[in-house]
């Protein structure tokens, strides 16, 4: 399905695109979509979370899934890839085009697993003939030549891979039921042949990493075909922690856990100081992209197929903790200013839903002089700054 209005028109386009799906789709099709977590959900920093299933049978040991209450059987999801389509177009937080949301697949299942992998792929062909949204998808299965061939037929995908590999010595210890990383590694040269942009993804970033088997995943990913390393958090509940103790991997020894803010929730920890430089240090000198976030990698996947006005939705480029200075993509140099990717005043007024404004661009910051009251600030404020990739401030009148 051809884009029905220039994608400088997001706002615009999602409605049109919603007439058309609702004409598809049944009354009841419609009711399950317009109540499904996916036309609720807030982007976080790597985008919209698509979820082709639930639950996982790999039980790897530092995976918080199950600390969540999913299953160690992963269950294909319920949505038609049209009804996916209409959840998200249902979603006040989310918009098509390349320039609108990202959508990250691989949150709370393994999205090739074999029972999987038709939701998934059924799920990026939608989102490719409708959205044009850039996805993401991270996984640590070993990508054979049908499902690359599969993945590469799918016309105007917009797919960045992240293949996770958090060790190669200590790998049953922590991903016993999973391929073995250099089975992941080889599935990198078949993307890689086929186009695609592969990075290696270590998350978690465990601490304790030993220099030599860091040097020895930089030189696998390198020899793989990979295009650079992402590296993640690590994400941590008590039970987290006992389970990598089981194993033999006691994070206690490298990091001061918190127990007590623990038995409140989750804790995401980036593993900071010498680890990460070591990586980043021996990444970027046998020539590979070093990144800090996953979106990065969206972007940058975008960045090397040609699309050099990309710029990370997130924001992230405006913090030096978040942005890589060598990353290609460089977006703090595209962000300044009035946007020129997007038809600001359309953006503008569709998400306010008037044109009584007085707008100002200084640098990173666009600055709104309403004279009117808004519904939801906050909700116009991220999808202002989203789309628009530029912080957005509302002055009011």
């Amino acid at each position: 399905m051809a884009p029905l209005i220039s994608d400088k028109k997001p706002v615009l386009l999602k409605k049109t695109l919603l007439e058309v799906i609702e004409r598809r789709l049944k009354r009841k099709e419609l009711s399950l979509a317009k109540s499904d977590w996916h036309s609720k959900r807030r982007p976080i920093g790597c985008g919209l979370t698509i979820h082709p299933g639930t639950g996982c049978p790999l039980q790897c040991s530092y995976c918080y899934i199950y600390d969540m209450g999913f299953s160690r059987y992963a269950i294909p999801y319920s949505l038609s890839g049209l009804q996916l389509i209409a959840a998200l177009l249902y979603n006040r937080y989310f918009y098509p085009t390349r320039w609108g949301t990202y959508l990250a697949f691989g949150s709370v299942t393994e999205p090739f697993l074999p029972n999987i992998t038709p939701k998934t792929l059924e799920y990026l062909k939608a989102i490719a003939e409708y959205l044009d949204n850039p996805c993401q998808v991270s996984t640590k299965i070993a990508m054979s030549d049908v499902l690359v061939e599969e993945l590469a037929s799918i016309k105007r995908i917009r797919l960045s891979i992240l293949v996770t590999v958090t060790s190669l010595n200590q790998y049953l210890h922590l991903e016993e039921k999973a391929p073995h990383p250099l089975e992941r590694l080889e599935g990198i040269k078949r993307l890689r042949a086929k186009g695609f942009k592969p990075f290696i993804f270590v998350r978690p970033l465990l601490p304790g990493l030993r220099a030599e088997e860091i040097e020895e995943i930089i030189n696998q990913a390198k020899a793989s075909g990979a295009y650079g390393i992402v590296a993640g958090n690590l994400r941590l509940a008590p039970t987290i922690v006992k389970r990598l103790a089981e194993r033999g991997v006691d994070i206690t020894k490298f990091i001061d856990v918190d127990f007590k803010s623990l038995k409140k929730g989750f804790i995401d920890i980036r593993v900071d100081g010498g680890l990460t430089a070591l990586i980043r240090e021996k990444a970027l000198n046998k020539g590979l992209i070093f990144l800090k976030r996953a979106c990065c990698a969206n972007t940058v996947s975008q960045f090397l197929q040609g699309y050099s006005d990309v710029m990370c939705p997130s924001l992230c480029f405006l913090d030096e903790r978040s942005c890589e200075k060598t990353c290609p993509s460089q977006c703090a140099r595209k962000a300044q200013g009035e946007p020129k990717h997007l038809d600001m005043h359309e953006v503008l007024r569709g998400v306010l839903g008037f044109d009584d404004y007085e707008v100002e661009v200084k640098d990173y910051t666009i600055y709104l002089k309403l004279k009117r009251a808004i519904e939801d600030e906050r909700l116009a404020a991220f999808s202002l700054s989203y789309l628009l990739r530029r912080k957005v401030h509302f002055i009011k009148h």
